[in-house]
């Protein structure tokens, strides 16, 4: 009787909070800047070339809410084409050595690119010499065909400046099958398959966000208060759940050096106790039932011990 009552609560504390938040719909650019509705992104080209440092301050110096350009997909990509001429421009992503990243599909050593906020670039249109060879350490321009390729960051190459459009307030809310949580302001789903590990779990996630125009991934949990509500929303998809996979990875043998996919600071954790454990360098996270972490392996089937993952995008 407890747990059915249990499993109620958990599934109103999961949906209580579905109504969306007010958001900017994108209707207008400052002047001199070029509007692009589908991504609600006003662009601007220099009309000189810099090295990649040079071109970062030169779009903070043009506004504060701007960045170098960050390509989220091929339309995108098609768009910039129009914009950019016989020279490359600057993308805002670097690559980073790294052992292994679910996100980014790396699963052996390698380089791995990153925005600046830590979250791997999920699309990328590698072309000529560059598509034949792995990914190396530097920077990226993307050319007027839309081809990127890796490039010295010491290198000149001309700045594209991108910001949110300015908009009137409108609701807008998660996708179809997500649910809002207000507290954070990001949307979340449960995800169930067979044979599923941590790295097929998180392109799942991205699979789904990009059904919605969405950047979605493994969850990370910030508070106790959404530690109980991935918890609860995991429940809720899978009432005998035994472990909830959650987007975090770090090093099995220290408390300290863990990361989420997302970027997000490590500001709050729930170790079970005698966790982290184990020999490896580089672990993933796993909530169980009871909302405490353990660490896990990548590679490894969960499952078999009726296992749920939770998948997030921030509004």
């Amino acid at each position: 009787m407890l747990g059915t009552v249990f499993i109620i609560v958990s599934f109103l504390l999961v949906h209580q909070t579905i109504c969306a938040p007010r958001a900017l719909v994108a209707d207008r650019c400052p002047k001199g800047w070029i509007h692009y509705a589908k991504a609600k992104t006003c662009y601007y080209l220099s009309r000189r070339r810099y090295t990649h440092d040079e071109a970062q301050s030169y779009c903070k110096g043009l506004s504060k809410r701007a960045s170098l350009l960050r390509i989220e997909d091929a339309r995108e990509n098609r768009q910039l084409q129009e914009m950019t001429n016989e020279w490359p421009v600057w993308m805002d992503a670097k690559a980073r050595f790294d052992i292994v990243d679910s996100a980014a599909g790396l699963f052996s050593p390698g380089y791995v690119l990153r925005w600046p906020n830590n979250r791997p670039v999920r699309y990328s249109n590698f072309g000529g010499a560059s598509r034949d060879r792995r990914l190396r350490s530097g920077c990226v321009t993307v050319n007027s065909k839309g081809e990127w390729s890796n490039t010295p960051c010491a290198a000149k190459a001309y700045a594209v400046c991108e910001r949110r459009a300015i908009g009137k307030p409108e609701k807008v809310g998660c996708g179809k099958n997500w649910a809002y949580n207000r507290a954070t302001r990001s949307c979340y789903r449960a995800v169930t398959r067979d044979n599923m590990t941590m790295l097929t779990a998180d392109i799942r996630c991205y699979e789904m966000g990009a059904e919605i125009d969405k950047d979605a991934m493994l969850a990370s949990v910030l508070s106790e208060e959404e530690n109980t509500f991935v918890r609860s929303l995991a429940q809720a998809a899978l009432t005998d759940v035994e472990f909830i996979l959650l987007g975090a990875f770090g090093n099995a043998n220290d408390r300290q050096n863990w990361a989420w996919l997302d970027g997000s600071d490590f500001v709050y954790s729930n170790w079970e106790r005698g966790m982290p454990h184990g020999g490896r360098s580089l672990a993933v996270l796993v909530m169980n039932r009871r909302g405490k972490w353990i660490n896990h392996y990548a590679d490894k089937i969960l499952s078999f011990y009726r296992a749920v993952a939770v998948c997030k995008y921030k509004l």
